[in-house]
Order: structure tokens, then C-alpha cells, then sequence
């Protein structure tokens, strides 16, 4: 393990610098003893032409796997793309009922970090919101290996617990790189379709003051992710 991945012994603080890292569990002290009960409310969307969306909730936090595999099964559940949901149907159900029953008795422990979560149907959710008009941009890889201290899955679970609030968002998702496409689906990037709460189920191209994430952080950045102050 590298060396600034500092194990250290369990007391009774509140507060833990970022690189304190449990030495069971082998994952920040921060989220170990973080409440795992808060509600992140997300607008979730496909990198294909039907830009369709809906809402999806997530309460638990486990990792960047685990994330989209949330995004997509709702999505899916929501039935707002027929052809989605038939695809996971299909193809993923089965996975996700059993990752769902694996998880069920231990979600709110720590022990959830011990498990591994198989890949999921997308490699990639980007993940924005502006807050106080500072756009904030996040761009989750699965299975990269890192240790999660090195992914932006870290820092858009930090942003949460800043928060202080049992429920946060709305946040906008596009699920993007999917392991697997439905045939014939093109995909384009929402990202360069302005995205709008205001029609229900369908992205609006109404003017909205998020940059495009080409803009704001390439695909070589180290960690994937920025937040930018003042708004745009």
C-alpha cells in the first residue's frame, strides 16, 4: 500500500484528514463512520438520441460499481426507454437482483466495503450540479483499480457529507461507455443537449449555464473531477 495511505488506530474523533484510511476495512476513516442514510436524488440519462430521463435515488453509498449500477437498474425500472429496459431485463436483472440481496443485510455497515460488485452496465456516469453557481462536474470510472481515494467517486462523496442535509440534489447523470448496446442505438452526448428539469421524462434544449465537461476537464485528468467557482 503506498505510504501516504496512513493506517491508524480507531478513537473516538469526529474529524479524520482524507488519507486516515481504516485498517480493516482499508477505506477512509470519514465514510467508515459517516451516517450511510443520505438520500442523493439524481436526474439519470443515456448517451443515446432518445435522451429520455428520470429520477433516481440512491441511499447507498458504497462505491462507484455500485453507483451506476443503481443509475442504470432505475432507469430501467422507470420504463422511460422501453428498449432499455427490456436490454437490462435481459441482460443484468439477474446480476442486480443478486447484488441487491448481498447488500441487503449489511448496507448500512462497513462491512458492505468488503464485498466486490461486478461491473456494472456502463463504464462511466457523469455526474454535475451547480451549487451557489459554482457548476461541479464528476466523472466515475468503474473498475479502474484505484483505491477509492484516488477516484472521483471520492471527492462527489465528500461533496455529499459537506452537505450536512439528509437529502441532496437534484444532480444530473448521463450514463455513458455501456458494456453492452441495444441494437440499433446511436450515441450521441448529452452533454451537448442542454438538460432541463422543466418537461418531465424529456431533456429541453433551453439554455442552461453548465459548460460542456469537455470544457471543463479532459479524459487524461488524474482525477475527474472539478468544481468551478463564480458559475459560468
Amino acid at each position: 500500500m503506498p505510504s501516504h495511505l496512513k493506517r491508524i488506530r480507531e478513537d473516538t474523533r469526529e474529524e479524520w484528514m482524507d488519507n486516515e484510511v481504516h485498517r480493516h476495512y482499508n477505506m477512509p476513516m470519514i465514510i467508515v463512520r459517516a451516517k450511510p442514510h443520505i438520500l442523493m436524488r439524481c436526474n439519470v440519462y443515456r448517451d443515446t438520441t432518445s435522451l429520455l430521463k428520470t429520477s433516481v435515488s440512491i441511499n447507498k453509498w458504497i462505491n462507484t460499481e455500485y453507483f451506476i449500477w443503481e443509475m442504470s437498474a432505475g432507469l430501467a425500472d422507470s420504463g422511460v426507454n422501453p428498449q432499455w429496459t427490456e436490454f437490462f431485463e435481459q441482460q443484468y436483472k439477474q446480476t442486480w437482483v443478486q447484488i441487491q440481496d448481498e447488500f441487503e443485510s449489511i448496507a448500512d455497515l462497513p462491512e458492505r466495503f468488503l464485498h466486490k460488485v461486478p461491473s456494472p452496465p456502463f463504464q462511466v456516469a457523469e455526474v454535475r450540479i451547480t451549487a451557489d453557481r459554482s457548476p461541479c462536474y464528476w466523472r466515475l470510472r468503474a473498475n479502474t483499480g484505484r483505491h477509492i481515494i484516488y477516484t472521483s467517486f471520492w471527492h462527489l462523496w465528500k461533496s455529499v457529507l459537506k452537505a450536512e442535509s439528509p437529502t441532496v440534489g437534484p444532480f444530473d447523470v448521463a450514463l455513458k461507455l455501456p458494456s453492452h448496446t441495444p441494437a440499433r442505438e446511436d450515441p450521441i452526448d448529452p452533454w451537448n443537449t442542454s438538460l432541463s428539469n422543466d418537461a418531465p421524462g424529456v431533456v429541453s434544449r433551453e439554455n442552461v449555464s453548465y459548460l460542456r465537461w469537455d470544457g471543463a476537464c479532459s479524459d487524461s485528468a488524474p482525477l475527474d473531477f472539478t468544481c468551478l467557482s463564480g458559475g459560468v
